[in-house]
């Protein structure tokens, strides 16, 4: 009877053993994870053209251009908007104040055929440095991001997985606040996007 309680207590000891090393090698990760995260990161987008200015001017000027557009296009005829770095970060600078996203303090950096966004991501208490590479889809209800690399903090992209996936998930939710009322055509060329819409 004393060896059966001895063998199967260290079984038993040895199972607790393993699942609390596992719970805390994962704690462990999840606070060194945390800590790169909220410490340092990388630099904010390169513009495309000349340095970029976020301001009320700047977003007004996007809002007045857009509108113009719009109209054009309510009216059943076809249009075109260009934008720079300055107007399109400070409207996306007032939209997120405007919202209840977690992102702040966004820059929009635009190269041919592609762009490039920075902004800090807030969750848990911390404060991320993250920038996007990408292009993005303006045919459907919603815009739609298509990223091509993300960097976060100063997380490693081995250990970035779990982050991008929560980055990714709040950027989705993000987007699908914004309504797309006709199908828009952009063509990226340093420092500028033109925006063809059909109505």
């Amino acid at each position: 009877m004393f060896i059966i309680r001895l063998f199967t207590g260290s079984i038993i000891g040895m199972i607790t053993g393993f699942f609390f090393s596992l719970l805390l090698l994962f704690v462990l990760f999840a606070v060194v994870v945390g800590a790169l995260a909220a410490t340092g990161g990388p630099s904010p987008c390169t513009p495309g053209g000349a340095s970029i200015t976020v301001d009320q001017a700047n977003s007004d000027a996007f809002k007045s251009k857009w509108d113009a557009f719009s109209r054009v296009l309510d009216g059943g005829a076809a249009a075109s908007v260009t934008l720079n770095e300055s107007e399109i970060s400070s409207r996306a600078d007032t939209w997120l104040s405007d919202h209840s996203v977690p992102f702040s303090d966004p820059r929009v950096c635009i190269h041919n055929g592609s762009g490039e966004a920075s902004s800090t991501f807030s969750f848990a208490g911390l404060h991320v440095k993250i920038k996007l590479k990408g292009t993005m889809t303006l045919t459907g209800a919603h815009p739609q991001a298509h990223i091509d690399s993300m960097e976060i903090g100063n997380i490693p992209g081995w250990a970035s997985a779990p982050v991008e996936s929560l980055v990714n998930r709040a950027l989705d939710s993000a987007l699908n606040d914004v309504n797309l009322d006709h199908r828009y055509t952009p063509t990226l060329t340093p420092g500028q996007a033109a925006i063809g819409g059909q109505p």
